[in-house]
């Protein structure tokens, strides 16, 4: 059991869990209430859709394990699961049943909102995902591209339901006023540009340390092509992305209160400061992948702060 909880990522499961409840709670139903309005999906049903969307990001790393057992066992980075502890065959029969409960569930979430067609993003991610990991991730960048894409749909998946029942509850109200949710896609869509720039520095990042493995794979990945040195320079860059976005966030999208400023600078600013020293310094691997993860837990906590202060 412990070998499954290892291989499905349960600390990534919790994040995927946390991060989908933050915005439910702290990031749309706010901005529904500030508007007069109010969240339409069941608790048991969105629940029902966090378990979705952990099973398809489960299967993801089942996949994506079973496919690259020889870089990780070159690269030495992280234990050897599939094929060692737990059978190859085994490992798809779990990406299996982790699919089809996805899919299963979006279904079935999908006709209660009346939009049957929603179910097929469940399977086009899900197709997305093997691709990946059995011939995407080797293509130069487009795997850091797509795996940071996908991490960017977490935040999105939560309004995927709730807007078409919203529309149907207030229908009426759309007529008469012309008014739409569009503003609750934007405020959710600005937690996935930081959650898929951060995955993507992540993703970078990880590969700096899995470059044997992934040159003896045949995976091009930035490190392999242009060296180590390179990249960490666009890792750089990437963070001065992320430093000017938090910064016109928050000029644009908060109230400027003092305390604000302050969670912004001391939670996201410096700790991004600190992680960018780590990389230039060439730290240990965990300590900055750590810190990175740690970024992005503080970038979705911005909405629970935010509400806290209220």
């Amino acid at each position: 059991m412990l070998e499954i909880l290892k291989l499905i990522r349960l600390r990534t499961i919790a994040f995927t869990a946390f991060t989908m409840y933050a915005m439910r709670f702290f990031v749309v139903q706010l901005v529904l209430e500030k508007a007069g309005f109010a969240l339409q999906m069941p608790e048991s049903n969105f629940s029902l859709l966090v378990i979705a969307v952990c099973c398809l990001v489960s299967a993801a790393y089942v996949i994506n394990d079973y496919f690259d057992t020889k870089a990780d066992r070159i690269s030495g980075n992280r234990p050897v699961i599939v094929g060692k502890t737990i059978s190859r065959r085994a490992a798809i029969i779990l990406h299996s049943i982790l699919n089809v409960v996805a899919v299963g569930i979006a279904y079935y979430l999908a006709r209660e909102a009346h939009h049957a067609e929603i179910v097929f993003l469940f399977l086009i991610i899900s197709l997305v995902l093997w691709f990946y990991s059995s011939r995407i991730k080797k293509r130069f960048i487009w795997g850091n591209i797509v795996v940071a894409i996908l991490a960017g749909l977490i935040p999105l998946t939560v309004i995927t339901f709730e807007i078409p029942l919203l529309s149907d509850v207030y229908s009426d109200v759309v007529l008469k006023t012309h008014v739409s949710f569009a503003y609750v896609f934007y405020w959710t869509a600005c937690f996935s540009y930081f959650l898929f720039i951060n995955m993507l520095i992540y993703e970078i990042n990880k590969d700096i340390y899995s470059i044997n493995g992934d040159r003896a794979d045949g995976i091009v990945t930035l490190p392999v092509k242009f060296g180590i040195p390179a990249t960490r320079k666009v890792i750089i860059g990437l963070i001065t992305i992320a430093i000017t976005s938090l910064i016109l966030f928050l000029l644009f999208g908060f109230t400027r209160t003092l305390i604000v400023w302050i969670y912004f600078v001391v939670a996201l600013i410096i700790p991004y400061l600190f992680y960018g020293y780590a990389v230039l310094k060439n730290d240990k691997m965990k300590f900055q992948l750590r810190m990175i993860r740690l970024i992005m837990v503080l970038c979705i906590g911005v909405s629970v702060f935010c509400k806290l202060c209220e």
